[in-house]
């Protein structure tokens, strides 16, 4: 298979274990993204894959030749790969042109000259051949970055966070351009990135790496945020509204509605995590016709293309009386027009876990949980 394959790898500094038995696969034209917490091992993965870093346990094979086992350790400039660092790390005193010929060994000089043109061309910054560094903003240095690690024609693209250092509106300009840099060239891409949007954005498949160097879930970002398997997952894509409830009927009860607790058992305790998204304001006259859960507005954000309103739980709402929850609205949102505000779940974005399989340290990987279905 031509891409990269990381089989079982583990790697500890001293007593700290920072991978256990991570594998991945990427085949050539695939973009995968690492996305954790800060320390779960996405940057010593992508270390041990570019050797930077003698592997330990494990075996990592590019275009089906291992590079790396207990008794191989290919140096980085001979395993066909292309390394993109957060700080871009461009020769302040070459010209640009120069920053991309640089790798492109074996090569007469107007061969790479020509070929670092055509990347320059491709991510747009041939104009700027003869400037230097310094000259360019964090977005045209990124995208020379880019030109420069695919120059040689790499068999593998790492990227590590290669867009935290730009500004909010750059960012998304700018991750357009690479994907669309990356899909063009064909090449098997890992990045690594602590933001879920991102890796959302970038993503033709995602792997979670808990908090421990274990692999939690890998899958494509629609499965990932519809289907985590893992409370962590879950909340590793933002705010979350938290109850705690037990499977009676087949159903799990929280004030703002009724879920469907699949595969659970009767009379387990569990932990209901629902998405901002997932609580349904809507305005009711006042005489109950809405159906859901009175609430109070206590706030309300907008954030350009939604609103962000924070709400608290009133009558009927028992035990969670005064609970504030989070909500997610894609559309104006006024709540001084209406006399009474009510709250329902939509079962798309609630997740129910077992309380008793929980771990804070999002352990093994193994926790069985149950996706939410509408109670019939």
């Amino acid at each position: 298979m031509k891409g990269l394959h990381v089989v079982g790898v583990s790697h500890a500094y001293g007593d700290k274990q920072v991978l256990d038995n991570a594998s991945l696969m990427i085949p050539a034209g695939e973009v995968v993204c690492l996305l954790g917490p800060s320390g779960s091992g996405k940057t010593t993965l992508l270390r041990l894959a570019g050797g930077l870093e003698r592997l330990q346990k494990g075996r990592i094979a590019i275009d089906d030749e291992i590079v790396a086992d207990k008794d191989t350790h290919v140096e980085p400039e001979h395993r066909g790969i292309g390394l993109m660092f957060q700080d871009y790390a461009l020769f302040p005193h070459l010209s640009i042109i120069d920053n991309v010929t640089f790798g492109l060994f074996g090569q007469t000089k107007d061969q790479a000259h020509r070929r670092a043109m055509d990347m320059l061309d491709q991510v747009g910054m041939t104009r700027h051949a003869t400037s230097y560094p310094h000259m360019l903003s964090g977005g045209q240095q990124q995208r020379v970055a880019l030109a420069r690690a695919l120059a040689p024609e790499p068999k593998v693209l790492l990227l590590d966070e290669p867009f935290s250092g730009l500004d909010t509106n750059m960012r998304g300009q700018i991750r357009e351009q690479t994907l669309s840099v990356l899909k063009a060239s064909g090449v098997a891409t890992v990045m690594v990135t602590h933001d879920p949007e991102e890796a959302m954005f970038m993503a033709d498949r995602i792997k979670i790496l808990g908090a421990n160097g274990r692999i939690l879930q890998a899958g494509r970002p629609h499965e990932i945020y519809y289907h985590p398997r893992h409370e962590f997952v879950a909340k590793l894509f933002g705010l979350m509204n938290r109850f705690e409830g037990v499977v009676k009927g087949g159903c799990v009860e929280i004030p703002i509605g009724k879920i469907r607790a699949k595969g659970m058992g009767e009379g387990r305790k569990v932990e209901v995590l629902v998405r901002p998204e997932g609580v349904i304001l809507e305005s009711d006259s006042g005489e109950g016709s809405g159906g859901g859960t009175p609430v109070e507005v206590i706030s309300t954000h907008l954030l350009g293309h939604d609103n962000i309103v924070r709400v608290r739980l009133t009558e009927k709402a028992g035990d969670e009386n005064g609970k504030e929850l989070y909500v997610r609205i894609h559309h104006t949102f006024e709540p001084e027009l209406s006399k009474r505000i009510t709250a329902a779940v939509d079962p798309e974005y609630a997740f129910i876990f077992p309380m008793d399989d929980l771990d804070d340290t999002a352990g093994d990987g193994h926790t069985p949980s149950a996706r939410s279905e509408a109670a019939q």
